[in-house]
């Protein structure tokens, strides 16, 4: 008689279940787009937790965002580990690091910068707010990259990168300007929380041991993101006994732009001694049609898939001036009734791209879905909760406090009166902001309300719950899944963008797109347009280079429509501009 297969290997592939049980360490997980990589992660922890192999109370996992860390921590609390193991970013883990060093030294915790460039504004009074802002994310690439002001220069050029300033050395000065201001004031910024860190592992070797003992087995999540600041954390954070998994696809790096360091995944053996690579290629996210056109894409082999063969990705042209209207009709003619708009979104190389879209869908009587990511410290229902906590209270008592409020008077008498929480939408961000409260305090339990909206504006993002179809950015859509994607503007100038000048740089350009493109689950239409008015001028547009990927265009005229499946795009854009001209 057989014995029964153990739960947590129960619906694994063979891929799948070697990574779970594996005991190798330093391990490197190359998880495709759709193959189930949190799914693995969880009942890894889970399944190395029941067998002894590990403590779920010295695990960590470091995640890119604080919603990856609540999806986490839900999910192993659904396999019986409650709240044993610890979840944040690299920048909440490490300001808790050096909030418990100040308590155990007697020293006062570290003063963060709520905005770099409100402080770069006042260095610079002539700026405006997008220029300071301009300047703030360059100094933040420089800080990832590990570059001084006075190398800024030559890592520029090498990476080529334009100043936000216009010159390189101007850049470099304020640059400088910045990182004095900061000491005059004894302020630290998010970069320089996770220096301090590497620096409190190299010099304070108590502290360091108690943290590694504390945190022995080490996960990382989306490996293929992190910058070199980060990995240098990283590698401080690891001991002897350490124990580590990294988690990622080098098919899904699109953070270059942002300090990110693609090829540390690339080079993972030669980082760590002895590193075993295991692949998880089997998608099961999405049809073969779908990953066929991701494959080519990137000009490789489709991943595997496990759903059923569905349709074709459908590509349509049309005038800039129509976009918005053929968006609204494709939209419209995907939707069945008694489903949830929210099943198809509307995906964008820039945001810049999204604001008329969404209007036209509006004016048609298609519902939106609040921006998919929005910031929750701006959400105003969380505003008034946070009206109604004293900064220096304990957080632990405030967010216990609040969710008996929640749970025992629901309506507009919650939460000091406010009213904007008698909506489930409303209510539903209250939940995620306590929940986000739960994991800080899973890494700093003394946090005060303070420390804990400080570590938030790092990260302080929120899907969506309202039912719309969602607008975002390629970039925006990073995890997210959808059964119906439009991907819109595919076009020379938007994809890849116009500033993507160097070889690197497309190469990241196509990833994205191959990113935006693996969120769909059965179905994927492209709309690119042959013409915009930009400014006042009526400007041809080319096809994005990969346009090809997702097959023979259609127009939007009948004629146009039924020349292009015969001939393709270019007769189909004669006709297009015969019908106009008369």
């Amino acid at each position: 008689m057989t014995e029964p297969e153990h739960p947590l290997l129960e619906g694994l592939t063979v891929e799948q279940r070697d990574a779970v049980t594996t005991r190798a360490s330093p391990l490197c997980i190359i998880a495709g787009a759709g193959s189930g990589k949190t799914r693995v992660l969880t009942r890894r922890i889970a399944w190395q937790a029941g067998e002894g192999h590990i403590d779920p109370r010295r695990t960590l996992a470091v995640t890119f965002t604080r919603r990856a860390a609540r999806e986490l921590r839900s999910r192993l609390r659904g396999l019986g580990l409650n709240d044993a193991v610890r979840a944040g970013t690299f920048h909440a883990i490490a300001l808790a690091q050096l909030r418990r060093y100040a308590a155990d030294t007697g020293r006062r915790p570290p003063r963060i910068l709520d905005n770099a460039a409100s402080l770069i504004a006042e260095l610079r009074p002539r700026a405006d707010r997008a220029a300071a802002a301009d300047i703030a994310h360059e100094i933040g690439w420089c800080r990832a990259r590990l570059v001084a002001p006075e190398a800024y220069s030559l890592a520029a050029r090498q990476a080529g990168r334009r100043p936000p300033s216009g010159r390189s050395d101007r850049f470099a000065q304020i640059y400088a300007d910045y990182e004095s201001a900061k000491r005059k004031r004894r302020v630290l910024d998010f970069d320089d929380v996770l220096a301090r860190s590497v620096e409190l592992m190299a010099t304070e070797p108590k502290h360091a041991a108690a943290h590694r003992w504390l945190h022995q087995h080490l996960l990382v999540d989306e490996f293929q993101d992190i910058n070199p600041l980060q990995f240098a954390l990283l590698k401080a954070w690891l001991g002897s006994d350490s124990t580590l998994l990294a988690v990622g696809d080098p098919d899904q790096a699109i953070y270059g732009w942002n300090g990110a360091d693609p090829g540390l995944i690339g080079s993972v053996t030669d980082h760590f001694a002895g590193c075993a690579v295991l692949h998880m290629r089997t998608n099961f996210r999405s049809t073969p049609e779908v990953l066929a056109a991701a494959g080519r894409i990137l000009d490789r082999a489709p991943q595997p898939a496990m759903r059923p063969p569905g349709n074709d990705p459908t590509v349509t042209v049309c005038d800039g001036a129509e976009e918005a209207a053929v968006l609204a009709r494709l939209v419209r003619g995907r939707h069945r009734p008694g489903s949830r708009w929210r099943r198809q979104a509307v995906l964008a190389r820039t945001n810049a791209q999204l604001e008329p879209l969404r209007k036209a869908l509006l004016r048609q009587g298609i519902p939106v879905a609040a921006s998919s990511e929005a910031g929750l410290l701006r959400r105003p229902e969380i505003a008034a909760v946070l009206q109604s906590w004293s900064r220096s209270a304990p957080l632990a008592s405030c967010v216990a406090d609040a969710r008996q409020l929640l749970g025992d008077t629901p309506g507009a008498a919650d939460m000091g009166n406010n009213p904007a929480l008698d909506t489930p939408e409303a209510r539903a961000n209250v939940e995620a902001f306590l929940a986000f409260a739960d994991d800080h305090l899973s890494l700093d339990p003394d946090a005060t309300v303070n420390d804990f909206t400080i570590a938030l504006r790092a990260d302080d993002r929120l899907l969506a719950s309202s039912d719309g179809v969602n607008l975002t950015t390629f970039h925006g859509a990073k995890g997210l899944e959808w059964p119906i994607v439009h991907l819109v503007g595919i076009e020379d100038g938007f994809v890849p963008i116009a500033h993507a000048r160097t070889a690197a740089a497309r190469a990241e350009e196509r990833r994205l797109l191959h990113v935006a493109a693996t969120r769909a689950e059965r179905e994927l239409h492209v709309l690119w347009c042959d013409r915009r008015e930009l400014g006042s001028r009526s400007v041809d547009r080319q096809p994005s280079p990969w346009l090809s990927a997702f097959g023979e265009a259609r127009a939007t005229d009948a004629d146009a429509q039924q020349v292009a499946n015969q001939a393709g795009i270019a007769q189909a854009r004669h006709i297009l501009e015969r019908a106009r001209s008369e």
